[in-house]
This record gives structure tokens, sequence and C-alpha cells, in this order.
């Protein structure tokens, strides 16, 4: 028993050796830094811990402002800045916020926001759910508190669940290690919601439910497309002209830190082609084109 014990001891002393070589070993080529510690090389100030990451972005993309059959189509071209920051505090639960400095505040539409924000559990593992609280939509440096206050009522609870293909379904279309099919099925309840009259509906047992499912493949060296449908049980009645009935993006990304990544997403409006379309000049260049820089602290 005494020998075990020691033994023991001593294969605990040499993992700690390990990971305290590993914890403080110099990264000298770019390619294998992950995070500020690989850089600035000090354990202080959270480095090296990954509790707080995000990225910056260009974005930019055609923004409708006056789209009717029959008269001029009318856009501007958005040109913005975009500063995204994870806070995580606790597991996989974190504080999400982006912030945007436009350049052209003319290109400004009610599915466009100057800033946007979050919490809730984002797991991005297979076979988890996650929840919280998102807004996403109309928020103004302008807003008064009481109109931020109009506002956070029209964030929406969420409910999802992810999952990936089982090993066999991969293997038959695997093309690198980055290969990968992810799937997750949502659910979306917002107490509050606007009309296109800027008139606010609903009520804490009496607002917009929206579920949906939606997709992400990655093909190879991170390139991937994905897409997402959804659905209004109460669509007559609370479906906006800028609620999707689809969306749809594609490009490449590199989650790493100080990698270069390009993306493009259309979120708002699309309308299959059975259903009414408000807005009939939109389409893909109204989407958003953005290249990043991801960092974690």
């Amino acid at each position: 028993m005494q020998l075990a014990r020691v033994n023991a001891q001593i294969i605990i002393e040499e993992e700690g050796k390990r990971l305290y070589y590993e914890r403080t070993k110099r990264v000298e080529k770019f390619s294998d830094m992950k995070d500020m510690r690989d850089i600035l090389h000090v354990d202080k100030f959270l480095l090296g811990k990954k509790r707080i990451s995000g990225n910056f972005s260009y974005n930019t993309g055609r923004v409708l402002i006056n789209d009717v059959d029959g008269e001029k189509l009318n856009y501007e071209i958005r040109n913005a800045i975009g500063i995204y920051t994870r806070i995580r505090f606790l597991e996989e639960f974190s504080i999400n916020t982006t912030f945007y400095i436009d350049f052209n505040p003319r290109a400004s539409a009610r599915w466009i926001s100057n800033y946007t924000y979050s919490i809730g559990r984002y797991n991005w593992r297979p076979k988890k759910f996650n929840f919280g609280y998102e807004n996403y939509l109309n928020n103004r440096y302008s807003d008064s508190w009481k109109v931020i206050g109009e506002k956070f009522l029209e964030g929406y609870y969420f409910l999802s669940y992810n999952h990936n293909l089982n090993e066999e379904r991969i293997a038959k279309i695997i093309l690198d290690e980055t290969t990968n099919f992810k799937i997750t099925y949502f659910a979306r309840y917002a107490m509050r919601y606007r009309d296109p009259y800027n008139i606010q509906h609903g009520g804490f047992s009496s607002g917009k439910i929206t579920l949906g499912a939606g997709f992400r493949y990655t093909i190879i060296r991170k390139i991937f497309v994905e897409s997402a449908v959804y659905y209004y049980p109460e669509a007559k009645l609370k479906k906006q002209p800028w609620d999707p009935d689809f969306s749809y993006g594609f490009g490449y990304f590199d989650w790493r830190s100080f990698r270069f990544s390009i993306t493009y997403g259309n979120w708002a409006i699309n309308r299959f082609p059975w259903n009414k379309k408000c807005y009939p000049h939109y389409g893909f260049f109204d989407g958003n084109f953005r290249i990043l820089a991801n960092w974690t602290w």
C-alpha cells in the first residue's frame, strides 16, 4: 500500500510537471498560437483562461431603402466595423455583445441593428441543449431608456438542441479533419413584437412564437454552407415583413485566434415562392458580406 501510494505521488508530481511545462513553454510558431497568453507569455490577468473572446469584422452589403413594385428602387451600401465580445462566466454560459460603427448612417433598415446582445448557454458540442435570451433587431444608439426597455421585450427567449451526423454517415462525406454536419432545432418566444407601423403588440402570454431547424455543413478546409427554415404558428397575425421563411450563408471560418475568415449570411426577409413578398427586390446582394478576425484573451 505504501509503495502504491508513493508511485501514485510520483505520477501526480510528474503530471504536474508536465502541465506546468505545457503552461509555461513559449509558443514561437504563429500557427500554434491559440490565445493572448501565447503572445505575451504571461499568466496574469486571466491570460490563457479563454474566458473572454470575440472578433473584429468589416461588414458590407446592399440595404433597401424603398422597395415597392412600380416605383424606383432606392438603396444604400452599408460600411460598418463590428466589435463582438463573448464573456464566459460559468461552464458554457456567456454574455455576448456586438457593437457596430456605421460609416454610412443612411444604410439603415428595420432588420439592421447598431448593437446586439444576448445571454445564455451556448455549447457547441453535439447532443446538448442551449437556452437563453437574444436581442438582434432594430437597436439604435439614439434610443431613449424607455425605448430600450420596450425593445428588450421584443427580444426572444430561445431553447435549442444540436447534434451531428453519426460517424457512419460522416465517414461517407468526410474530406478532411474539418468536415462536419451539424443540425440544430430551435424554439423562440418574444413577449412583444412590433408591426410595420411601429406599434407594439403581444404580452406575457400572447407574444410571438417561432419554430425552426437549421444545418451547418463544413465541407473541407473550414469552408461551410448553412441554412435554416422557420415556422410561425400564428403567421397571419404575427409574422412581419422582415421575418424570414428561410436563411442561408456560406464562407470560410477559422475559429482559432489571429486568423482571418470571410463569410456571407442572409438572415432576414427571404420568402418561399408561394408566400407573399413584401420586399420584391430583396435578394442575394442584401445579405451581409463580412471579413473578420477572431481573438481570445
